[in-house]
Order: structure tokens, then sequence, then C-alpha cells
């Protein structure tokens, strides 16, 4: 059974495009004298693109109904879709960073499945951990407090 698909929130979607269309006019601004500072106008375009192209990424997963939830199998930890099985969480803790005050939900797999992880997910290097953005998802609040509920039950059950 698959929970609630938590979308892609519109923060990111919106804020990432608006930047982006920002940076693309600021070298319209002068542009009698953009030749001069070419190389840095060029960086500008190509910064632009990958925040619009991000963007529409983003867009284009929301649209689509991809984001993140669990199921009987696991946790889908990304937009790729892909999972940490229920039998590999060691520990699912929320983590506030004081720096610059994001907030996540952060999956804790047991070190013995870390290269198993690795190899299904196809990287080059284990990870010791796994975060859920919460400014990247609507009703982060509400994801993070179900996927506790739900895996505190599945625990007893493991």
């Amino acid at each position: 059974m698959k929970s609630l698909t938590y979308k892609v929130s519109w923060f990111p979607i919106i804020s990432l495009m608006t930047a982006g269309v920002i940076i693309l006019l600021l070298p319209f601004s002068d542009i009698k004298e953009m030749y001069k500072h070419l190389p840095a106008v060029i960086f500008l375009f190509v910064f632009s693109f990958l925040l619009i192209g991000y963007s529409i990424y983003l867009l284009q997963n929301r649209r689509n109904n991809r984001g993140f939830y669990w199921d009987a199998e696991g946790v889908v930890i990304n937009l790729k879709g892909n999972k940490i099985l229920w039998s590999e969480i060691e520990s699912i803790t929320f983590f506030k960073s004081s720096v610059t005050s994001t907030r996540s939900t952060v999956i804790y797999p047991c070190y013995s499945h870390h290269e198993t992880i690795r190899e299904r997910h196809k990287k080059m290097m284990p990870a010791t951990s796994h975060s859920v953005e919460w400014f990247i998802i609507e009703k982060p609040k509400d994801y993070h407090e179900n996927l506790i509920q739900t895996w505190k039950n599945r625990k007893t059950f493991i």
C-alpha cells in the first residue's frame, strides 16, 4: 500500500524561476557596456539557464505527481525514486541547521547496508545518511510525523 505522495513545493519552483529570469535579464541593464564584461555575462547566462532548467525539472516532477512517499517496501528518498528499505533503516530524525536554519528529515541506514544501498542507487560512494530537505516538499511537518509513525509501527514487525 502506497502512502500519500508529498509533491514538490511551489516555493523552490517559483524562487528558482524568478532568480533565473532576473539573472538572465541582469546583463541587459547596461547593454552598451555588456561586451566589456563578456566572461561575466556568459557566466550569468549559463547560471540563469541552470536555475531555470532546475525549476522546470521540479515543475515537471510536480505535474507528474512524482515526489516523496513510502510503501510496503521502503521510503523514497529522492525524485529519482530511489528507496531505502524498511529493514535497512536504523533511525529517522529531524535536523535543523543552526547556520542556514534549513530543516530536514534524515534517514540513517544501518552501517551494514551502506554498500547494498550504494549499489542499488548506482552511486560511486556510500552515504551514511539520506536527507529529505523540507523546503522542497509540501507539508513537510506532516511528512515527517507520518513517516516517523509509520517507521515505528514497521519497526515492531521487523
